[in-house]
């Protein structure tokens, strides 16, 4: 049986584009690349592999589920890079809820409209520390602003200085320090999400009488049921109360699918030491990274002359995906489907 590994793959690409010289074009680079170490066979095969071939080629076999787990009290989480394409159907403990990738109308269902708590502490003609409770808790990350009015002669206070905090994904740290809008201050500031304690040290002495006024918003925890996807993070609404398990279906890169595979000879990282995940994928990837030279080298002729050979092997590599879909008709509003539950599939609250 014929193996395409590593090595058949660099073969097959050097006889492409003819560059057979390992001086001129070596298998790998070592270190930062240069006119002295230009880059080798295998930094181009990884990465048509890595980042042209799944775009080109949408596969059934890249497709999966993406699964973690929320953090109580975190509304927020950033998406691995390596997650190309989020789609719904997405479900929460099992429950299939609402998916989102409009801000305007998850926001219309979910405004974050801030609580304005006037006076919380009033300037005593020192520094501080200035310790409050704000009255509506928990706090959402990323909401809160505290600063102080002006003085009471209506005039900017010279130690006019304006608190906040920073929403950050997939962590939750209690309490956690806020940041000053002067640069270089001294004064420090912190706050408790989850009792609202405050605690405020001014750069310079807050004037007698001016107040100290807090904007934040407020929610009530709960299981989510509605995610909006956008820059690549994932936003929960409800913010989750406990640690849910959430699961939505995701197209990934081919090292996301070795890593979830069972095969025991996969292994095409970076190092580049083994076989592509699937064979029907070998030469496909070989043209493809043969182009990815041909173009660096200015060869635009070859290129076009190679360009039909690898559209021919591209629609070979995803004749068994055509093949799958073709068995099923396309769901739509208006047309069930005998071996499957019918669409649309409400979510249970």
């Amino acid at each position: 049986m014929t193996v395409w590994d590593l090595s058949r793959l660099r073969y097959t690409v050097r006889k492409i584009t003819g560059q057979f010289d390992t001086t001129q074009l070596p298998d790998s680079s070592t270190g930062e690349v240069s006119v002295s170490n230009p880059p080798g066979v295998d930094d181009y095969i990884n990465d048509f592999y890595l980042y042209d071939f799944p775009e080109a080629l949408r596969t059934l076999k890249l497709k999966n589920y993406y699964q973690f787990t929320t953090i109580p009290n975190v509304g927020t989480y950033d998406v691995p890079q390596n997650i190309m394409q989020l789609e719904p159907p997405i479900f929460i403990d099992g429950y299939q809820f609402a998916w989102y990738q409009s801000p305007e109308i998850f926001y219309r269902i979910w405004p974050e409209l801030n609580f304005i708590e006037e006076a919380v502490a009033v300037g005593n003609g020192t520094i501080g520390p200035y310790v409050f409770t704000l009255s509506a808790t928990p706090i959402q990350q990323g909401t809160v602003v505290i600063g102080n009015s002006p003085n009471l002669d209506g005039l900017p206070s010279p130690t006019y200085e304006t608190w906040t905090d920073v929403d950050t994904p997939g962590a939750f740290t209690n309490p956690v320090f806020l940041t000053s809008t002067l640069s270089g201050t001294t004064g420090v500031a912190a706050i408790d999400y989850l009792t609202g304690l405050v605690t405020v040290t001014y750069d310079q002495p807050l004037p007698i009488g001016v107040n100290i006024n807090a904007h934040y918003h407020a929610y009530v925890a709960s299981r989510s049921r509605d995610i909006l996807f956008y820059q690549q993070q994932l936003f929960l609404r409800p913010i989750p109360n406990d640690t849910y398990s959430v699961k939505i279906v995701c197209y990934v890169q081919p090292t996301v699918a070795i890593a979830n595979s069972t095969a025991t000879k996969v292994m095409f990282d970076g190092t580049l030491t083994d076989l592509t995940l699937f064979t029907e994928w070998w030469q496909c990837v070989a043209y493809g990274a043969a182009l990815k030279i041909l173009i660096q080298e200015g060869d635009h002729e070859e290129y076009a002359r190679n360009k039909q050979y690898f559209e021919e092997a591209k629609l070979l590599a995803q004749r068994r995906c055509l093949k799958q879909l073709s068995n099923q008709r396309i769901q739509t509003l208006y047309s069930g489907n005998n071996s499957s539950a019918a669409f649309p599939i409400y979510p249970y609250y």
